[in-house]
């Protein structure tokens, strides 16, 4: 009887045992997961490429193309998702974690663009339409480039080093190129600067 008692004793151990290194387990394969969208003026989208950063553990994430993001491997407690991308002061999301992960924590940032779509729409009613390039310190101009500014009425724009999110710039572009083909059809398109930011 001693030794049924014995036994059932180190079986009771033995399955405390199991249950601790499952329930630990568990509490360090956690994950937050999610979907992430910007907002360019009034247009919401899927940028190309965005890094999310957690804290306090310094997990870095990326996005795939649908804006789905994934932090893996986590333990139980409150963490910080900074998106570091789009805005001079990244914009933070406190989330806790407790004994299930989450996988539908989205999140949406809203990015400071000095330029967007309603931006090239208001140079276009003022008559002051730009297609815009990021080059770099030394901007390169073609000897061309005049005669097609003067014929199609607009000027080329060279941030240089030191340009706004490229998302932007996209937005601004493609506002712009929408104006030209309709004023011009399609035909400035086989005359235009293909370094032109969204033009491929």
């Amino acid at each position: 009887m001693q030794a049924y008692q014995k036994m059932r004793k180190s079986v009771f151990i033995l399955l405390l045992f199991i249950n601790s290194i499952y329930s630990q387990d568990k509490s360090n394969g956690l994950s937050i997961s999610g979907n992430l969208k910007v907002l360019f003026g009034f247009e919401l989208v899927t940028p190309k490429s965005i890094l999310l950063e957690l804290r306090p553990n310094l997990k870095i994430a990326d996005i795939d193309s649908l804006g789905n993001y994934k932090f893996e491997n986590l333990k139980s407690g409150i963490y910080k998702i900074k998106v570091i991308d789009f805005n001079i002061k990244p914009k933070e999301f406190d989330v806790e974690l407790k004994d299930k992960s989450i996988t539908d924590f989205d999140l949406l940032v809203t990015s400071d663009c000095e330029i967007n779509k309603e931006i090239a729409e208001i140079d276009i009613k003022l008559k002051k339409p730009r297609l815009l390039l990021i080059g770099s310190i030394a901007p390169i101009i073609y000897h061309n480039q005049g005669e097609f500014e003067k014929k199609y009425n607009i000027e080329y724009y060279d941030f240089g080093c030191t340009p706004p999110n490229e998302e932007c710039v996209i937005q601004y572009n493609k506002t712009v190129f929408n104006y030209l083909d309709k004023k011009y059809d399609r035909k400035w398109r086989k005359e235009v600067r293909k370094d032109v930011v969204g033009i491929n």
